[in-house]
C-alpha cells in the first residue's frame, strides 16, 4: 500500500462517530453488514463477513460485494478530513478482483493518497482472511459546503 497523505484538517470527533455508530450504516452498507474497524487521519478500515446470500450460484462472493465495500470506504474515509457541511461523492473507481472469495471476512483498508480542495484519490486494498482479494483506486469529488438557510 502507498503512504497516506497528511491531511490539513482532521476531526477526531467525526472519526470517532464513524467508528462507533452503527446507526450510520443504512441501505446497502447495512445489508452487507459493513462495520468500521478503524478510522484515522486519511485512513479507514472496514470489514464484512461473507454470508450465504452474498454468494453467486457458483459459490463465490458476487463482485458487487467487494465493489460495495470499496465504494463505502472510498467516500467514508474522507469525512474526518473535510470541513463540516462538505460531502464526498464517488465519481469513479477501478476494481481489480484478484482472488475468489467463498467464506470468511473481507477487510478493506482505504488510504487517501492525494487530495485537493475539490477532489481526492483513494486507494483500497481488500483482503479475505489475510489474502489479497481485490485492489481499487478511485476519485472522489468534494463539493463545497452549502450555506445553511
Amino acid at each position: 500500500m502507498p503512504t497516506a497523505i497528511t491531511p490539513k484538517h482532521y476531526d477526531a470527533k467525526v472519526a470517532e462517530t464513524i467508528a462507533s455508530t452503527d446507526e450510520l450504516r443504512t441501505g446497502l452498507p447495512a445489508y452487507l453488514g459493513i462495520r468500521t474497524v478503524e478510522v484515522g487521519p486519511a485512513r479507514m478500515v472496514a470489514e464484512l463477513d461473507i454470508r450465504a446470500e452474498l454468494l453467486n450460484p457458483f459459490g463465490t462472493a458476487h463482485g458487487g460485494v467487494g465493489a460495495g465495500l470499496v465504494d463505502h470506504v472510498l467516500g467514508s474515509v474522507l469525512y474526518p478530513v473535510i470541513e463540516r457541511g462538505q460531502w464526498a461523492a464517488t465519481t469513479e473507481f477501478k476494481l481489480n478482483l484478484v482472488a475468489a472469495v467463498r467464506e470468511g471476512t473481507l477487510r478493506a483498508e482505504a488510504l487517501i493518497v492525494a487530495m485537493s480542495r475539490r477532489t481526492a484519490v483513494v486507494q483500497v486494498e481488500v483482503t479475505n482472511d489475510g489474502k489479497l482479494a481485490c485492489v481499487a483506486q478511485g476519485t472522489v469529488l468534494i463539493p463545497e459546503a452549502r450555506p445553511s438557510s
